[in-house]
């Protein structure tokens, strides 16, 4: 072997230890809370070069809770919720610089959080990337926590940014951090737990 061969099986082995994350499902609810999780992905996907899966649930939890039924095959109520969703997709990616980042779109019905995660598993994602709106006390007892029940059932790891000004407003800054990317972001994976 010469050590040009010996150089390049090297690098290539180095390229795909740093490519372990190549697609990144991040959930959006067209919030300013979910836009942040977006652009925090965005920032993150160019750095290891993968593609972002923005997903979008239509939450059928009032839908059943007023018709009584657990049932989910519900024709009009879907294509009016899809086309609203497509619509509504569409321009909430405008809002962000994907700065040549791949980004995918899928709506899906279903309850939060077991959409995302069933998403996540079909679409055999390596990281879900979700933002939480930080709710405490009585709202996130009423409401649940669907960063929550993402992290405590995904199979993959899910990375959850904190998207309240307060918190934002204590994150090291841009400059501070290796290329932007440290910030109080929780990681979590399945094996861990």
């Amino acid at each position: 072997m010469t050590n040009g061969k010996v150089k390049a099986s090297s690098t290539s082995r180095a390229d795909k230890q740093q490519r372990l994350i190549r697609t990144i499902l991040v959930p959006v609810d067209f919030s300013d809370c979910s836009l942040a999780g977006l652009k925090y992905a965005v920032t993150f996907a160019k750095e290891v070069r993968g593609r972002i899966i923005a997903l979008h649930v239509t939450d059928l939890g009032p839908v059943m809770m007023t018709t009584g039924c657990g049932e989910y095959y519900l024709p009009k109520y879907m294509q009016a919720a899809r086309r609203r969703c497509d619509d509504e997709m569409r321009n909430f990616l405008k809002r962000v610089n994907l700065d040549g980042v791949r980004v995918d779109r899928l709506s899906v019905a279903g309850y939060c959080p077991a959409a995302i995660y069933e998403a996540a598993a079909r679409e055999a994602v390596d990281l879900i990337i979700i933002s939480t709106h930080g709710r405490t006390g009585l709202g996130r007892a009423l409401l649940g926590s669907v960063a929550e029940g993402t992290v405590r059932h995904a199979t993959c790891p899910v990375l959850v940014v904190p998207s309240s000004m307060g918190v934002r407003e204590s994150a090291p800054s841009k400059n501070a951090s290796s290329k932007g990317l440290r910030s109080r972001a929780t990681i979590s994976s399945a094996r861990s737990r």
